[in-house]
């Protein structure tokens, strides 16, 4: 007899694959790309590790030739971190939106409409 490993979901939000790239709002510079995003965060892949316990400041939701009107700015923190072993090193990294504001909270459910609808 086979035991099954049963893995209980403890998220509350339902996360949404999602392929963005993300930049940072004081350079414009590509900090990564997400892999996955909800309201209140994301899961982002970088080359280099972000640092803990400070503000990140980034937008996504647009490319850097759109108008700044269609880019989502939000502030994060960095919850948790995990990289690759092998090969090229990738981080990837847990980020907890500093609460937006209603009108971002908006751009965000729109974004993940989208995604959504394209699946």
């Amino acid at each position: 007899m086979t035991a099954q490993l049963q893995v209980n979901e403890k998220r509350r939000l339902k996360r949404f694959s999602a392929r963005l790239k993300v930049y940072s709002q004081l350079t414009d510079e590509l900090i990564g790309y997400s892999e996955n995003l909800h309201r209140e965060g994301m899961m982002i892949v970088t080359k280099y590790p972000i640092q803990k316990k400070e503000e990140l400041q980034i937008w996504f939701g647009a490319t850097k030739s759109e108008k700044r009107l269609n880019r989502i700015f939000v502030s994060a923190y960095k919850v948790w971190e995990s990289f690759t072993d092998n090969g090229e090193r990738f981080y990837y990294s847990g980020l907890h939106f500093v609460p937006p504001s209603e009108e971002t909270l908006d751009q965000i459910q729109s974004l993940l409409h989208e995604i959504m609808d394209d699946d």
